[in-house]
């Protein structure tokens, strides 16, 4: 009996307590007293739970179901939920579709928000320009559909499907481990590959499909570079057909695939560049919509003013200029291993040109404001137009032997003067009396508005000019715009050949120069004391192809002006002090850069006094090489070579070619040494006129230092830099080489440098760091070779170098020899090692 009873009561359950209240039925997690409940629920009441989309794991569930005791309690759970979501960034589930998709009222609103690309620009305050606003995004964005077929429609299918990729299946990480738990134990290997190929295959129609978009899409933006609208509009259409094809073979293939295959890193990474891809190319072709609605928005109104168009562009610029954006975000987020083999390089070259497309047109963007004002959009504006020649080169890039004034208003020149005569029609005019720079005695004992360009600082020369010209004509202006021989090649090549009647004469962007100089030089006008007669000629002209202009040829046209500014083949200084700041911003004044007291600088000057024409037959190449010794201090060489190719007693070109060369370097350096010079000889120098009185601007500007006794080299300070002068004559068919060795102010390496120690900390180095920093300038008008050397003694090695061309060494960097086309910018870091 007692053994029976035992048995029994092992039988019966053991009844455990809260470890809490010491009560049964329930345990210490889901205590009343502890979690301040309501007594226990009765076992046929269903269980209440809602579900926040946010991306951390949330805390564990105070509801536990003791599954052992309620085995109905599937059947009879509810979902509840609050009674009004205050955070719109999550949904619930229970408003979830059947087909997975979303309702409109459970949609995250801020999710995938493309709204700020359409929002009216915040530049635009007025009530008619918002109203514009409205207008231009509903007008572009009929535009793109029309174009594309539904192409906001095909742009939220690939941003839904991403979100529900990125946001629904790839959330925490028990999700990814639980789905590889599933892969594993439900997926037959054989089935696994199987889908694993499938997925492989429909990433690869993608890649197929985004590609060929690309492909058009790089067509259609060439196009609207050249201004080819209805070229741009047929290859952007066909780019957006191949996207959206590739969004639809996302949509319908393989949805639950990949959401599994997040798991399988090489595929998912394929998979996730490819959609980056598509948005990429989605988002540019969004962009050129705008962006070709504005121009046939121009182009419908052909009687409208330069100034009007630039308007218009700007604020559809507004509005193309954040998807470009958007699309360049997405574009480096794409692996290039993604991209099919044979399209790889395409496509990085693709990725280089359309960054520099966008930053062009964000450029013209910033400027469309200045450009109103400089285009006379806000009242009459007259400006001193200087015609360059670079073949005899002067410091701000050739001898100006001719100008215009011009009054432009709202676009339109209403007024233009264009002496016949050229520069030397002032000479009889001026009634100041000053003494020129030194060297320019060689041609003249009056410093005269012809040789005002004399400094290279283009702000400086052009304060010069202005100033003779209000002692010649008695005339103020609003600015200086210097234009060299070169941009009208660029205008030829967009307008198209140029016919001027009276001479029967065509002049091509290829004939363009050589033909102009020939009849200033021989034509029948030099006779009449009017050689540049052809000049005012050809400016009525080119004057009335512009008012002409297609409006398709405004961005190309736009395009090459910036071009032109940042290769310094034109210049400006405004007197309006928003428009001159612009240009200075965007280093188009043509100024001598402000430098750091630690920064290497170099500019090399080339002033043609005496030489004619002589410069078309100079090849110039300057090497430069900066040496450390063990104390850190630098000493830099600068070797400036120059072959004459013309042929002696040629016309124009064949005399000898006289050079006042200026090298300018950091402010305080040292002249060590110089050589490879020629004096021109010294009865040819003028002498000033007892009543020539000195110029204050020129003795402000110029301080004098010293003349080096061995090689008469001049060295002055200017401009906060050391400038070190002399002359080299090369003969035709002859090489010369001027050679300056100077030490820098400033050394690469100092214990007590505080900024040495930051570098330090950047690159987690525990040994002595050095910076070295070159800044070189291009003079307009030249096109010089450039090559360097940064050298450092033994046991410093490079850890990081920045600039073109350059190419790291064992002590130091090397600058491959190239066309300085642009003002440039090289650095470089060194450690020491320990010893």
């Amino acid at each position: 009996m007692q053994m029976a009873k035992k048995e029994k009561e092992a039988k019966k359950p053991q009844l455990r307590r809260c470890a809490i209240c010491q009560k049964v039925g329930h345990n210490k997690s889901t205590c009343p007293e502890k979690f301040q409940q309501p007594a226990a629920k009765k076992a046929n009441q269903p269980l209440n739970f809602f579900v926040h989309h946010v991306n951390y794991e949330p805390p564990q569930s105070p509801h536990v179901v003791n599954l052992k005791n309620r085995n109905d309690i599937w059947d009879k759970v509810q979902s509840s939920a609050p009674e009004e979501p205050k955070n719109k960034d999550f949904y619930f589930y229970h408003h979830s579709a059947a087909n997975d998709s979303f309702s409109e009222d459970a949609k995250p609103e801020t999710k995938f928000d493309f709204g700020p690309s359409f929002a009216p620009s915040n530049n635009i305050k007025t009530k008619n320009k918002k109203q514009r606003s409205v207008n231009i995004v509903k007008s572009a964005s009929k535009s793109a559909e029309k174009i594309g077929g539904a192409f906001v429609s095909a742009k939220q299918k690939i941003y839904n499907n991403s979100g529900k990729i990125l946001k629904t299946y790839f959330t925490p990480r028990r999700v990814v481990a639980a789905a590889l738990i599933l892969t594993i134990v439900f997926l037959a290997p054989s089935r696994a590959q199987t889908y694993y190929t499938d997925v492989k295959s429909t990433a690869n129609d993608v890649a197929g499909n985004s590609t060929a978009g690309f492909k058009d899409l790089q067509n259609s933006t060439s196009a609207l570079m050249k201004g080819d609208i209805g070229g741009a509009q047929d290859t952007l259409a066909n780019a957006l057909q191949n996207f959206n094809q590739a969004v639809d073979t996302l949509e319908s293939k393989h949805r639950l695939l990949q959401s599994l295959v997040s798991i399988i890193p090489v595929v998912n990474s394929e998979i996730q560049s490819r959609q980056n891809l598509i948005l990429a190319g989605q988002d540019m072709s969004l962009g050129n919509s705008f962006l070709l609605k504005g121009l046939s928005e121009i182009q419908s109104q052909p009687s409208s003013t330069i100034t009007a168009n630039m308007k218009i562009l700007g604020e559809y610029l507004d509005y193309s200029i954040p998807n470009y954006k958007k699309a360049i975000t997405e574009l480096n987020n794409v692996d290039d291993s993604a991209v099919p083999a044979e399209y790889q390089q395409t496509f990085k070259d693709f990725r280089v040109l359309f960054s520099a497309f966008y930053n062009d047109l964000e450029n013209i963007s910033n400027l469309n404001q200045s450009i109103q004002e400089i285009f006379g959009g806000k009242g009459l504006r007259r400006y001193l137009v200087i015609f360059q020649n670079p073949y005899e080169i002067r410091p701000t890039g050739g001898f100006m032997g001719s100008f215009a004034l011009i009054d432009i208003e709202d676009g339109n020149i209403v007024k233009i003067d264009i002496p016949a005569g050229g520069s030397y029609d002032l000479q009889g005019q001026l009634t100041e009396n000053v003494e020129p720079p030194a060297p320019l005695l060689l041609s003249n004992k009056r410093w005269e508005f012809q040789d005002a360009n004399w400094f290279p600082d283009f702000p400086a020369s052009a304060e010069k000019m202005l100033w003779f010209y209000r002692h010649s004509r008695k005339i103020t202006a609003d600015g200086v715009i210097a234009v060299n021989a070169s941009v009208l090649s660029r205008l030829l090549d967009i307008t198209g050949p140029v016919t001027e009647e009276s001479r029967n004469l065509t002049i091509t962007k290829d004939n363009a120069l050589a033909t102009i100089q020939d009849i200033v030089e021989n034509g029948p006008e030099k006779q009449d004391n009017k050689p540049k007669q052809i000049l005012a000629d050809l400016a009525s002209v080119f004057i009335q192809n512009f008012k002409n202009l297609q409006p398709q040829s405004i961005l190309p046209i736009l395009l090459n002006l910036q071009d032109a500014l940042e290769k310094k083949e034109i210049q400006s200084y405004f007197t309006d002090s928003d428009a001159e700041n612009a240009m200075k911003q965007f280093g188009w004044s043509g100024q001598i850069l402000s430098t750091d007291a630690s920064q290497d600088y170099l500019f090399v000057v080339n002033t043609n006094i005496q030489g004619q024409k002589s410069d078309a037959k100079i090849n110039q190449t300057i090497s430069h090489q900066a040496a450390v010794d063990s104390d850190g201090n630098i000493t830099d060489t600068v070797t400036v070579t120059r072959t004459h190719t013309g042929q002696a007693g040629e016309d124009m070109y064949g005399v000898p070619n006289i050079d006042y060369i200026r090298v300018y370097a950091p402010q305080g350096s040292k002249l060590i040494a110089a050589s490879g010079f020629t004096w021109p000889d010294e009865q040819k120098f003028k002498t000033p006129a007892s009543w020539e009185n000195k110029d204050e601007m020129l003795a402000e500007i110029e301080k004098e230092i010293s003349t080096d006794p061995q090689t008469g080299t001049r060295i002055t300070e200017e401009f906060g830099k050391t400038a070190f002068a002399n002359w080299v004559i090369t003969e035709p068919g002859q090489t010369t080489q001027a050679q300056f060795i100077y030490q820098l102010p400033f050394k690469a390496f100092s214990s007590d440098d505080s900024s040495v120690n930051k570098w330090a900390e950047m690159f987690q180095s525990g040994s002595p760091i050095s910076k070295y920093q070159l800044i070189v300038q291009k003079q307009s008008g030249v096109d010089s070779l450039f090559e360097s050397q940064i050298i450092y003694p033994d046991k410093w090695h490079p850890v990081w170098q920045n600039g073109s061309g350059a190419s790291l060494a064992s002590n130091g960097a090397a600058i491959s020899k190239s066309m300085l086309g642009k003002d440039s910018i090289w650095s470089l870091v060194m450690s020491l090692e320990k010893d």
